[in-house]
């Protein structure tokens, strides 16, 4: 038993290690007086540590391992377009005001007989009011949500009734949305409704009515729909190497990177390449088909236009290679790579400065849920935390073929074997023992 303990005291150095013993480290700056932290891993971070990052440690000033936790993915930041003012059209119509009769006069004559004098009628008056107006959303590129009014509120306007049509040939008209403006004072306060929401939609034109025939328009303003905004991701861009086949070319991204979309850029003007995409983590394992998708480079009215990247999900891998369809443009093209670095969220513990630590292939991960770390946590709401801004990385000797050998077997597994393999050592001495006292002669 002595012999197995003293074997699991020996495997405990690979959950709990100096600073030293890390070959790479990056110091963190952290701002405010904040407990905890959040700080992104840095390139190199995927190039030296363990592929499952279980040898990453943040250490503070006395070199004292601080509670960190993994933060999670977070959630789209819903962001708007600024609104676009829309161009206003008055349509009017003509109302009849008067249709005035003009002046008679009757005068008696002393035979008895009537004379009548008429004067001229009067002219008929009308008077011009717009009763629609026709807004222009030609010029806008995305849906619209709701329209933003002003108008002139005065007497019989402070609350009126809107109607809100669409069409895209001015012919057929849809309806909308009918709903109320308001804009009321009283004793210094401000009662305002300017806005008119629908189904977001992309129309070129909407018609507006209202059922105040004073109702004068001022300005419109169409509001978009929100869109989702992803974290800013890291942007990696290499030239390519020939492959084994014609056709093929292949990308070495230096770190097992968990790319999220890519894209390949033509070397020249005016060029469109078809492609399958492949990726694997060693150079000897066989390639894994990621994608398939056309690529371009083309001028257009002075201005190039190249193709969008496309998303893949979340693939780590270090080795890309592009296979390119017959008939694609000529040229090997640049493979560019995009990721969202993962965070860490850690607690400021101890004195500064803060380390970030990784590059230790015996290291077992000492990562807490990020739950036990920040309570009530709110999924998607680590990127409200204080930033810690990652310095200068700095490198050590690049791992032994032993440190990798090792650094590729579970340190629990290696420990369970060492005290099994003991075990059976102790079992074995013990029965050697036995054995040769039972063979002594009886004396």
């Amino acid at each position: 038993m002595k012999l197995a303990a003293l074997i699991f005291l020996a495997a405990l150095p690979a959950y709990a290690q100096a600073p030293s013993q890390f070959r790479t480290s990056a110091p963190l700056t952290i701002s405010g007086g904040d407990a905890l932290h959040l700080a992104d891993l840095p390139f190199e971070a995927y190039r030296d540590a363990r592929n499952d990052l279980s040898d990453v440690r943040i250490f503070n000033a006395a070199g004292e391992s601080v509670p960190f936790a993994w933060a999670g993915q977070s959630d789209p930041v819903l962001e708007a377009t600024p609104p676009i003012e829309l161009p206003i059209f008055p349509v009017s119509r003509l109302d009849p005001v008067t249709s005035g009769r003009g002046a008679e006069v009757t005068v008696r004559a002393a035979d008895g007989t009537l004379v009548s004098v008429r004067g001229a009628k009067a002219p008929k008056k009308t008077a011009v009011r717009p009763a629609a107006w026709l807004l222009d959303a030609s010029r806008a590129t995305e849906e619209l949500r709701a329209l933003a009014l002003q108008w002139q509120a005065g007497p019989g306007t402070e609350m009126v009734t809107v109607r809100v049509e669409a069409s895209d040939d001015l012919k057929g008209w849809r309806t909308l949305a009918a709903a109320p403006l308001v804009r009321l004072q009283s004793e210094g306060r401000v009662l305002v409704q300017p806005r008119v929401e629908f189904t977001p939609q992309k129309a070129k034109y909407y018609r507006l009515t209202a059922d105040a025939p004073t109702f004068a328009l001022d300005t419109v303003s169409g509001e978009h729909v929100p869109r989702g905004k992803l974290p800013d991701r890291q942007v990696r861009s290499l030239p390519a190497s020939p492959g084994t086949a014609e056709g093929e070319h292949v990308y070495d991204l230096g770190a097992r990177l968990p790319v999220e979309v890519l894209r390949l850029v033509p070397r020249q003007d005016n060029a469109v390449v078809s492609a399958m995409i492949f990726a694997r983590d060693d150079p000897k394992a066989p390639w894994r088909a990621v994608a398939r998708a056309g690529f371009y480079r083309l001028k257009r009215d002075g201005t190039e236009v190249s193709s969008p990247p496309i998303d893949i999900g979340r693939r780590p891998a270090r080795y890309w290679m592009a296979r390119l369809d017959p008939g694609s443009s000529a040229g090997a093209p640049t493979l560019e790579v995009q990721w969202r670095a993962a965070g860490l969220v850690f607690v400021a513990q101890g004195k500064p400065p803060f380390y970030l630590a990784f590059g230790n292939p015996q290291a077992a991960s000492t990562a807490l849920p990020l739950t036990t770390l920040v309570p009530q946590h709110e999924k998607g709401k680590e990127r409200q935390l204080a930033l810690a801004r990652v310095g200068d990385v700095r490198a050590g000797p690049p791992p032994s073929r032993w440190d990798n050998l090792v650094g590729s077997l579970n340190p629990r597994r290696i420990a369970l074997w060492a005290i099994l393999v003991g075990g059976v050592i102790a079992l074995g001495v013990m029965a050697w023992r036995l054995s040769r006292q039972m063979s002594r002669p009886a004396g």
